[in-house]
């Protein structure tokens, strides 16, 4: 179906299917809504349809391995915006996860940082604008009701990818049974569940550590095209893959409380 049509039309398609479905379930919530909500609604979303568009007008200059690296490297804005807008500091042991990551990044994705053209810097302003997303969201999220919040910020994404609309070659996909379905999946699961997910569990961590967990979506990726679609994955991706892990893992690890627990070993014996 993405084939078939213009991606600024697929995006409409997707992310207006999202917005009506999740607003329907909002309704219930709908005396809880205030300017707050909407504010807060309408500038994630923004956020949101700035990281969408980059990304796909970049895209189209650069190559999928740097688009995905470059993307990636929000993890690395993350902590720098937190703490200049909100003075979210990072703990010494998240900052090591990122900089895992980074490089992680760097092998997973077989990019070359040094060839830098005009869709890499329209990608890069793609990932400032995921790390936005993710700083203002664990600021936001604990502060209004979730499907309330979800539901601003998709109908101001899909309010706004109208207007890009004018730019790109317009066409409707052919409507059958397959395309169908992909649509609703994409909409309902990939959109609506993933954004619900985020605003909801953004409530009980940190930034940074949501952006290392972020940082795992290009391991699943390439993981499930192992798996599924049969691709291969060399050396170089398994340890991309594995920093990244290591990433999001010394985040969590406490390494003080082991390092006592190894002395306190000793000691005993």
């Amino acid at each position: 179906m993405v084939a078939e049509v213009p991606l600024p039309v697929f995006l409409f398609l997707r992310l207006t299917l999202a917005a009506v479905a999740l607003d329907l379930c909002a309704l219930r919530f709908i005396k809880s809504l205030n300017k707050r909500t909407l504010l807060h609604g309408a500038i994630l979303g923004s956020f949101l349809y700035l990281a969408y568009l980059f990304q796909m007008w970049g895209i189209q200059y650069t190559s999928a391995s740097h688009a995905g690296f470059i993307t990636g490297l929000f993890v690395l804005f993350v902590p720098i915006l937190g703490y200049l807008f909100f003075r979210f500091k990072p703990t010494r042991n998240v900052l090591i996860g990122i900089i895992l990551a980074v490089f992680g990044l760097l092998m997973l994705t077989g990019a070359n940082p040094l060839h830098w053209n005009k869709g890499d810097s329209l990608v890069l302003v793609c990932a400032v604008a995921v790390a936005f997303h993710v700083v203002f969201m664990g600021k936001f999220a604990p502060q209004s009701d979730v499907y309330l919040l979800t539901a601003v910020q998709l109908s101001t994404v899909s309010l706004l990818t109208i207007f890009a609309l004018p730019f790109s070659e317009f066409s409707w996909p052919t409507i059958t049974a397959h395309n169908v379905f992909i649509l609703i999946y994409l909409a309902l699961f990939g959109t609506v569940y993933t954004f619900l997910m985020q605003t909801s569990m953004q409530r009980f961590t940190t930034t940074a550590r949501a952006a290392l967990i972020f940082a795992m979506e290009p391991v699943f990726a390439a993981l499930f095209a192992y798996l599924i679609g049969g691709e291969i994955l060399g050396l170089r991706g398994w340890i991309g893959g594995t920093l990244i892990v290591a990433g999001m893992m010394s985040a969590e690890v406490r390494w003080r409380v082991i390092w006592t627990w190894i002395k306190a070993g000793k000691e005993y014996k």
